[in-house]
């Protein structure tokens, strides 16, 4: 009886510590079999990017701007761009010019304060032309649906230049930046929404001359598009 009633117990705790063992290493190993097969997936994952469906080449373009920080005048002016397009990222505009003679309008300010605390306030120099050059970076393009019915294709793109502002009185040298968005309507016309910071070393100091266009563009000597073939096809 001594000998049957200790080893009975005995004897069945050995299998069953076997047999969690067992398990354990069933289990151990099923997880590095998942982990093999979700490392394989990954690896076999594949990120298609496409080819830019729009590529500029030489830009003529024709533009509205408004000029907001006079505070006696705001300034509406017409300007014109030349841009050379070297690759999908670089291009440069050899010329933008605008011209804003003549298209002033009168704030009231002058005349509030006559009226207010006579004060005749200096009047302060309008100005008459923008003449710069820049360099374009264009690192965003890409496409969205717009209502469910149309894809827009878009690119975002920075400047930085170099150029003269004309006041009424001379010349002045100017350095610029800014940043636009551009809409492609066709392969071969597009719009550009933008705005410029001019900063100008004048007779008075530093001057600065926010800018604010939407031009119209057309790309000449425009690639075909590009359109990406399906497997099989």
């Amino acid at each position: 009886m001594h000998l049957t009633g200790r080893g009975a117990p005995g004897g069945m705790a050995r299998p069953s510590r076997r047999a969690a063992l067992l398990v354990g290493i069933l289990l151990l190993a099923m997880a590095g079999m998942v982990r093999a097969q979700d490392e394989d997936i990954d690896q076999g994952k594949v990120y298609a990017i496409q080819p830019r469906n729009y590529r500029m080449s030489h830009e003529f373009s024709v533009a509205a701007a408004f000029l907001p920080l006079d505070a006696f005048y705001k300034f509406f002016a017409i300007s014109g761009h030349y841009v050379l397009h070297f690759n999908e990222l670089w291009a440069w505009e050899a010329v933008h010019l605008s011209f804003s003679k003549y298209l002033d309008i009168d704030t009231g300010l002058k005349k509030q304060m006559m009226d207010d605390w006579d004060v005749s306030p200096t009047d302060t120099p309008k100005i008459d032309y923008f003449l710069d050059t820049n360099l374009m970076v264009k690192p965003l393009y890409g496409k969205m649906a717009l209502f469910d019915s149309w894809v827009v294709y878009m690119q975002s793109y920075f400047i930085l230049g170099l150029g003269a502002v004309k006041y009424e009185t001379a010349w002045f040298p100017t350095i610029d930046v800014g940043a636009g968005l551009r809409v492609f309507l066709n392969n071969t016309l597009s719009l550009r929404l933008e705005v410029r910071d001019y900063v100008t070393i004048g007779e008075g100091g530093v001057d600065n001359a926010l800018y604010f266009g939407l031009a119209f563009c057309y790309n000449a000597f425009a690639e075909e598009k590009t359109v990406a073939r399906q497997p099989g096809r």
